[in-house]
């Protein structure tokens, strides 16, 4: 028996691909070849996965303009995708909606007309309910697309927008599991390739206090990063009863978070953007190893309903010697979190905007960051410019990806072991 390192769950399974070696010691040292094959990987320098570059479309030139968008899952975070997108500018039009559940669809819908007004163009016949619904939306004609159903189908909704020529908001994480990021970043190149913009998720890229910040220490303000730690104590998520009329087995997509076939996981689904923040702050870099951390058990308490594993604790290793120490514990109540870095030459709390323990800015991460990354998308598609974040963020899904497979199989994983795999058992959702 074999470890499947791409496994949809915890369990150590036996392997559909090629049998994984215990342990890939040299792909850890640093100074090795590593560096390389994370680079080809993701289809190219790791360095540039956030770089605007001038595009000769011109599709939307000054005129009578209008934006046309469709929205790929219609539930909290969905709806507020698209009414983030009509703020960004007078010319967008929600044009077409799309959820597995007929009655999420109706919501947004009633969301959207009362808060977008003639911004929302969207007809009954364009309301699309059912498995085939994301296909409908990115065929209805739309322009660009917001793909904001559960993370296990996340590639597959990509795919398929980037096929159909639509520009793309992708809600992180990318995939739930190492074969599901090689798929996603596959679709990413080629949206890339064809000048297509894509903006995701992990909006604080676009949040200035933590823009400024991060600039200041990739700049050498608190010298090289030696140590980051990144930790979270959060509550049970939330959990919808059964639907009278639904389907059997519905119940378990309307709670999709809380299942790792579905979500990914805990620690993939919220604790990427903590992970993300990190592999920012090391110059987008993919770290070497995940090696599993020692958690101590709580009397009395059984976790987050579902099959999410409710507490994991996993230290990653980059090229330079830097770790990352990263956690999350959803057994809690409240939010509190926990990141810094420490430096050859001072200290970071991220969370605080604080250097050498002076806050130097406004508290990141505010609210309006998921504004300002809908701003970024929107405006670039309209004046023919191409913004395009997919090696980012499929780096950071991919590095959340392997600390929750270091601490489900209880060892070192190397990141060329779990790609490599990942590229040889890729397959649909």
């Amino acid at each position: 028996m074999s470890t499947n390192l791409t496994t949809r769950t915890p369990a150590v399974t036996p392997s559909a691909g090629r049998p994984i070696p215990p342990a890939a010691p040299a792909a850890a040292r640093p100074g090795g070849d590593a560096g390389s094959s994370r680079r080809g990987f993701l289809g190219g320098s790791l360095a540039v996965a956030g770089a605007v570059s001038l595009s000769p479309r011109s599709v939307f030139a000054a005129g009578d303009q209008r934006l046309r968008i469709g929205l790929v899952g219609c539930g909290g975070r969905g709806t507020g995708a698209a009414l983030q997108a009509a703020a960004a500018d007078p010319a967008v039009r929600v044009v077409a909606l799309g959820d597995l559940f007929a009655d999420q669809v109706a919501a947004a819908a009633h969301l959207l007309g009362r808060g977008i007004g003639r911004q929302f163009a969207c007809p009954p016949e364009r309301r699309f309910a059912g498995e085939r619904a994301f296909r409908d939306v990115i065929g209805s004609g739309v322009d660009l697309v917001l793909l904001a159903s559960p993370p296990h189908v996340r590639p597959l909704h990509l795919e398929a927008a980037v096929a159909a020529g639509c520009h793309v908001y992708c809600e992180k994480p990318a995939a739930i599991d190492a074969a599901g990021v090689v798929r996603a970043a596959a679709a990413a190149i080629r949206g890339r390739a064809a000048g297509l913009s894509l903006v995701s998720g992990f909006c604080f890229r676009h949040d200035p206090p933590t823009v400024e910040l991060i600039a200041r220490i990739r700049g050498g303000e608190i010298g090289r990063p030696l140590s980051l730690h990144a930790h979270a104590v959060i509550g049970l998520p939330w959990w919808r009863p059964p639907v009278a009329g639904d389907a059997a087995g519905a119940w378990r997509l309307r709670n999709w978070i809380a299942f790792e076939s579905l979500s990914g996981g805990h620690f993939v689904e919220h604790h990427v953007e903590a992970i993300d923040r990190a592999v920012w702050l090391m110059g987008d870099v993919a770290a070497c190893t995940a090696e599993p951390l020692r958690t101590a058990p709580v009397a009395g308490v059984s976790g987050a309903a579902g099959d999410c594993a409710p507490v994991t604790a996993v230290r990653y290793r980059f090229a330079d010697g830097a770790t990352l120490d990263a956690s999350l514990d959803r057994r809690g109540a409240g939010d509190r979190r926990i990141e810094t870095v420490t430096g050859t030459d001072g200290t970071c709390d991220l969370v605080r905007g604080a250097i050498d323990g002076a806050v130097t800015v406004s508290p990141p991460g505010g609210p309006g960051r998921h504004q300002a990354a809908m701003a970024t998308l929107v405006r670039a598609v309209l004046a023919g410019r191409v913004v395009h974040e997919g090696t980012a963020m499929c780096l950071g899904t991919m590095t959340a990806v392997m600390g929750r497979v270091a601490a489900a199989v209880g060892r070192r994983i190397t990141w060329d072991e779990l790609a490599g795999q990942a590229a040889s058992s890729s397959r649909p959702v």
